[in-house]
């Protein structure tokens, strides 16, 4: 199914970077559980890569993650990088931006959302 949907969006001349095939979880590149991708990359020009891995979060837990520091979550956007706005959050959206302020600010009205 992910090689189909992969497939699909680069004969549509849309990036498929993002979509995981298959064969990224037979190999380990990508765990769907954990939304994590583990690739190779080197630091600088002249050193070895290294392991990396990336996390992908869903906006519920950015918002859980906010309360746990002590945050409140006033709006969530989409947008990408360079192109950031007010932006209605995408399905497919990669990149989210979170607007908050300390949970104490908030609940005492001195935090404005606009």
């Amino acid at each position: 199914m992910l090689n189909r949907a992969a497939d699909a969006a680069r004969s549509a001349g849309v990036s498929a970077d993002w979509i995981r095939s298959d064969a990224d979880l037979a190999e380990g590149r990508f765990d769907p559980l954990a939304l994590a991708t583990t690739s190779q990359c080197p630091p600088r020009e002249d050193l070895a890569p290294i392991a990396v891995r990336e996390r992908g979060f869903m906006p519920t837990e950015l918002v859980l993650l906010l309360r746990l520091a002590g945050l409140t979550a006033l709006n969530i956007w989409g947008g990408t990088a360079g192109n950031w706005g007010r932006i209605a959050l995408d399905l497919d959206e990669i990149e989210i931006m979170i607007v908050g302020c300390k949970t104490a600010e908030y609940t005492a009205a001195s935090c404005v959302s606009t």
